[in-house]
């Protein structure tokens, strides 16, 4: 499902339920306009043809789907608003170019209303538990009858797993559920999140090389002419070599193949931008902050995104090179690692009171001591927890390589952290081994 659809999914729902008067809902396509004036001439348009028809006391809403096609689109916007136009009314504005949306309404300090949720609307892949229940019926039953779809239920048991307190439910669903759960984050690790992607493998068993390279050259249009193709396919190759690792920006430079560290920075933070990379900070325990001068971790957003590149890396089949890269345990270990990271800073997002200043390099972390023992992941909410966590995506967790998460335990005085497993559910003495599916499924 993509963004016109979901625009036209919402007018529907004010149409059908009456919420809002048919002639307070403005809905126009700008892939063919190419200028702000031509823009602004469109709304005026609306608001000039709908004016004796509007209901004036209530709010109009304009959908203006694909309006990052228009150059300077959001200087017409703001002409409009600061020559008040646009008296209660809601704005969407749509498209496909993400980092245009996001750059384009910084530019609209102070005319974008009042509203405790963010300004700025992502439509990214579906996480984990999404991409279950949309396939299974049984386990999304399941999830509804035991009430865990509420965020506030799932951070009660969230709450309880850092007390290595295993809740009834994620018991339940363990015994009930696991052997299909690791099925289903294997196809996961397989096609991601996306929809489109997501359909194709259901109902061919494939994924045809022309998606990957319909979604590689979105990331292409939206890279710019002034950057390099063949610096970005070796910059995303440098990224899964070093999956699983804390690098520098020099040594990922170095295996890149790019002129300087800053160059590997600013690949890294605009590939960031375009949601392709999550970019995890060392933690510094002490004052509760990332240490941005230190090395770093990669990790793709989504797992399509990897096996994108890593096609775009080699002439074989996409799809064929995909299954070839998981049968490694290592690699799927390294994955799913990923996949925890991604769903971790959603985690956090959903957690925060602040939704508008969230920026997860404050919450979501790795740690290591002095000695370079590593804690894969801590995620930190100031006066609320303090979560260190490893995944050991393996049959049998063996306890002599957890020596990372004992240090960070005496260091930090947090009472247990987690370990994420593949099939073990069972509490220790320090922390809670928890199947990574199931984990996967509560956050």
């Amino acid at each position: 499902m993509g963004k016109t659809t979901l625009i036209k999914l919402q007018i529907r729902d004010f149409l059908t339920k009456g919420t809002v008067w048919p002639w307070n809902i403005f809905y126009y396509s700008f892939d063919l306009v190419s200028s702000r004036s031509e823009l602004v001439e469109v709304i005026e348009a609306y608001l000039r043809l709908s004016k004796r028809h509007r209901k004036k006391s209530n709010r109009a809403y304009l959908f203006l789907d694909e309006v990052s096609s228009v150059n300077d689109w959001q200087k017409g916007i703001k002409w409009l608003i600061d020559n008040n136009k646009l008296e209660n009314c809601t704005v969407l504005a749509t498209g496909s170019q993400a980092v245009n949306i996001l750059n384009a309404t910084e530019r609209l300090p102070g005319r974008k209303g009042r509203t405790t949720d963010p300004y700025d609307k992502l439509l990214i892949p579906m996480k984990f538990s999404e991409f279950v229940e949309v396939q299974d019926k049984e386990i999304a039953k399941f999830i509804r009858d035991q009430q865990l779809l509420p965020t506030a239920n799932r951070k009660k048991k969230f709450l309880q797993l850092l007390s290595k307190e295993i809740p009834e439910k994620i018991d339940l669903l363990h015994n009930n559920f696991i052997d299909d759960l690791n099925d289903y984050l294997y196809e996961y690790l397989l096609t991601g999140g996306t929809p489109k992607i997501v359909d194709e493998k259901i109902k061919t068993n494939f994924i045809s090389p022309e998606l990957y390279t319909d979604y590689l050259d979105g990331i292409k249009g939206d890279w710019g002419p002034l950057r390099n193709e063949t610096l970005l396919k070796q910059f995303g190759g440098a990224i899964i070599n070093s999956l699983g690792s804390s690098i520098s920006w020099d040594k990922l430079r170095q295996q890149a193949q790019l002129g300087g560290w800053t160059t590997a920075q600013d690949y890294a933070l605009s590939l960031k931008d375009l949601s392709i990379i999550t970019i995890i900070h060392r933690y510094g325990e002490k004052k509760k902050i990332p240490l941005i001068a230190k090395e770093k971790k990669f990790y793709f957003h989504d797992p399509f995104y990897l096996h994108m590149f890593n096609g775009w890396l080699s002439t074989k089949d996409p799809f064929e090179l995909s299954e070839k890269f998981l049968a490694s345990e290592i690699n799927q270990s390294n994955m799913v690692e990923g996949v925890v990271s991604d769903h971790l800073v959603r985690w956090a997002f959903s957690l925060v009171e602040n939704k508008q200043g969230f920026d997860y390099f404050n919450h979501v972390f790795f740690w290591k001591d002095q000695k370079d023992k590593e804690v894969d992941f801590v995620l930190y909410k100031e006066d609320n927890f303090e979560a260190p966590m490893e995944v050991k995506y393996r049959n049998k967790v063996d306890a002599r390589e957890l020596g990372g998460l004992t240090s960070f335990l005496d260091e930090t005085g947090v009472k247990s952290g987690l370990v994420l497993s593949k099939n073990e559910l069972e509490e220790k003495q320090d922390y809670l081994i928890l199947p990574t599916s199931v984990f996967l499924m509560l956050i």
